[in-house]
């Protein structure tokens, strides 16, 4: 990946795995080169300067990567965030989810679909990429976070509609994704 030097308007944020919905306000990275990418290539390859970032952002996309990707990509995003610096991501959390597998083929109603109990777990799969490689629930994110240097870290849907983050799923009653804001000390 190429160490960027390209000015991007003055923007301090990054969103990661944009995909075919760029957030406003960001720089934006994905995989493929849809409409509206920034920077084509994985999360954990991107050379943006340390501590140049105020905020990265990364909406139903850390659950399509490996452990090992995980663990490289909070590691560069630790390197990219300024001081006081944000990581806001989302995740399924995976015992809520198994629950609900279990529940249905134990005859007992569900909040949703078992097709999309089924897709949260193992991806959509409507296009190369779009499959999970990953499960996570608050033990094991913890540790990795920690691992990559984030001391601080909580779980709060509110600070992402505070900041106009919202996804239809975030204020549905029975959705379960675990929504993390890491800070860089």
């Amino acid at each position: 990946m190429n160490s960027v030097t390209t000015d991007y308007g003055g923007l301090k944020k990054l969103e990661i795995g944009c995909g075919h919905r760029p957030t406003p306000g960001y720089i934006h990275n994905d995989l493929n080169p849809f409409d509206g990418v920034d920077i084509v290539g994985s999360p954990w390859e991107i050379n943006l300067s340390a501590g140049s970032l105020e905020e990265v952002i990364a909406l139903g996309l850390i659950e399509h990567l490996t452990y090992q990707q995980v663990d490289d990509t909070l590691t560069n995003i630790h390197r990219m965030l300024r001081p006081g610096g944000v990581f806001l991501f989302d995740v399924p959390d995976i015992p809520v989810w198994c629950s609900y597998v279990v529940d249905h083929f134990a005859g007992k109603k569900i909040p949703v679909t078992i097709e999309h109990a089924m897709s949260t777990l193992y991806g959509w799969q409507r296009w190369p990429g779009d499959e999970h490689k990953s499960g996570w629930y608050k033990d094991l994110l913890d540790a990795r976070l920690k691992n990559a240097g984030f001391e601080e870290h909580r779980y709060d849907v509110k600070a992402f509609l505070s900041r106009g983050l919202e996804r239809n799923r975030m204020t549905r009653d029975w959705d379960a994704h675990l929504y993390c804001i890491a800070t860089r000390a």
